[in-house]
């Protein structure tokens, strides 16, 4: 797999994420004086916890993957 799909299945999950945080948040920002501001900042924080969940479970399968290969291999 090369290019465009490549980037796809490694980041796509993560942009689509990072968008629609970013758009809670561009209404957050907006939405001075309103009692829906803190709950919207809750959900933008509660997005980059996600991002950041998504990061350390690639990360924690990656180095599974990489340990059964190596025990495989011996």
């Amino acid at each position: 797999m090369k290019g465009f799909g490549r980037w796809f299945v490694n980041y796509g999950l993560v942009a689509s994420v990072f968008l629609g945080t970013a758009g809670v948040g561009v209404l957050a920002y907006r939405l001075e004086g309103s009692p829906w501001r803190w709950p919207l900042v809750a959900l933008v924080l509660g997005g980059f916890g996600t991002i950041a969940g998504i990061f350390w479970i690639r990360k924690y399968v990656d180095r599974h993957t990489k340990a059964s290969e190596q025990g495989s291999q011996r």
